[in-house]
C-alpha cells in the first residue's frame, strides 16, 4: 500500500492522459503492430526504446523527458517518414469550410554558412490567416520574437499572386481535392516538382514538391499519403537536427547538387522525436547558407481580426 501511495503521490500534479495526448504513442504503437516480425525475432534496441519512451511522455503530458534518437543508431528514414503517415492519420483536425481561414504561426531564418557575407542572417516571426479556399486576402503579421527583439513589426493584407513565384501555390481546398491513391499522388508531385527543378529525376522533382507543399498546413489525410510517397524515394537518411526554435528532432534528409552554382544541398524535414508530427524543415547549400522555417497547427477561424480593416490590400502571396 505505501508503494501505491507513493505512485500516486508522484503522479497526483500531473496532467491525465487525453486522446489527443496519446494520439502519437497510439499511431507508433500501431506501426509496431503491423510489423511480420515477430517481436522476439528483432534486436532489442533503438526502436523499442522510441515507442516506450513515447508512451511514457504521451501518459505523463510531457512532464517526462525522453530522449529517444540516437544519431549513431538512428532508425530508417524510410520508418521514420511512415511513422509520420500514423501520427498524421491519428491526429486529423476539424475540417474547414472554404469561407474560413486557417490561423497559424510560421518562422522562417536564414543563416550564412562558412561566413558567406550575401546570405542571412534573417528571421521572420509571423502569424498567417490563410484563407482556405483563396478567394480572399491572406493577413500576415510579422512581429520582433523573443530571440530577436530588434526585428521590425508590420501587417500585411495579400491578395494571392495570378503570376510569378507564388503562383502555383495550393489553397487548402485545393489540396483537400488532391487524390490520396499513391499512384495517382505521386503523378501530381512529379508534376509540381517538374516546373521546380527542370532537368532532374523524378525522386528529385518529387521531394522538392513533398517539401514545398508540407511547408504550408494540409489536410491530414493528403499529408499522411505525402509521407508514404516520400518514404519509397531513394537517397533519403536520417540526422538529428534542431530546427527554427532550437528544439531538436530526427529529420530526414535528402542530397542533391542543385544549390546555388551546383553547391550541393541538403534538403530535409525535421520530425518531433516521440510524436514524429512534423516539426519543420531546412535546406543546407554547403558553403552558401542555410534556410530554417516551421510551421504550428493551425486554428480554424471564421473572421480576420477586427484590426486588419485598417488595412489595405498590398502586393500577393
Amino acid at each position: 500500500m505505501n508503494d501505491l501511495t507513493e505512485l500516486r503521490d508522484l503522479f497526483a500534479d500531473k496532467a491525465h492522459a487525453t486522446a489527443d495526448r496519446l494520439a502519437p504513442a497510439r499511431a507508433a504503437l500501431l506501426a509496431e503492430a503491423r510489423t511480420k516480425r515477430r517481436p522476439w525475432a528483432r534486436p532489442v534496441g533503438l526502436r523499442r526504446l522510441m515507442l516506450a519512451g513515447g508512451l511514457v511522455a504521451a501518459m505523463t503530458a510531457g512532464v517526462i523527458a525522453v530522449q529517444t534518437f540516437n544519431p549513431a543508431a538512428p532508425a530508417s528514414a524510410a520508418e521514420v517518414l511512415r511513422l509520420a503517415a500514423e501520427a498524421a492519420s491519428a491526429t486529423p483536425w476539424p475540417e474547414p469550410r472554404d469561407d474560413q481561414y486557417l490561423h497559424y504561426e510560421r518562422i522562417a531564418e536564414t543563416r550564412s554558412e562558412n561566413g558567406v557575407p550575401n546570405v542571412g542572417p534573417r528571421h521572420i516571426t509571423g502569424e498567417v490567416w490563410e484563407s482556405v479556399d483563396g478567394s480572399r486576402p491572406e493577413l500576415w503579421w510579422h512581429k520582433p520574437s523573443k530571440s530577436h527583439p530588434q526585428d521590425r513589426e508590420y501587417k500585411e493584407l495579400l491578395t494571392r499572386c495570378p503570376s510569378g513565384p507564388g503562383a502555383g501555390r495550393s489553397a487548402y481546398a485545393d489540396l483537400r481535392g488532391w487524390p490520396t491513391d499513391q499512384e495517382q499522388l505521386r503523378h501530381k508531385l512529379a508534376e509540381l516538382g517538374n516546373k521546380m527543378v527542370l532537368k532532374k529525376d523524378t525522386a528529385t522533382q518529387i521531394w522538392r514538391a513533398v517539401v514545398s507543399v508540407l511547408g504550408s498546413p494540409i489536410p491530414p489525410k493528403q499529408q499522411a499519403a505525402i509521407f508514404k510517397i516520400a518514404a519509397t524515394l531513394p537517397g533519403i537518411e536520417t540526422e538529428e537536427l534542431k530546427d527554427v526554435t532550437g528544439t531538436s528532432g530526427i529529420a530526414v534528409t535528402r542530397v542533391d547538387n542543385r544549390g546555388p552554382g551546383g553547391a550541393i544541398s541538403r534538403e530535409s524535414l525535421i520530425f518531433d522525436k516521440t510524436s514524429y508530427v512534423l516539426l519543420g524543415g531546412q535546406e543546407l547549400a554547403l558553403g552558401q547558407g542555410r534556410e530554417l522555417w516551421s510551421i504550428t497547427r493551425p486554428q480554424i477561424i471564421d473572421v480576420l481580426p477586427a484590426w486588419s480593416k485598417s488595412l489595405k490590400p498590398r502586393g500577393c502571396a
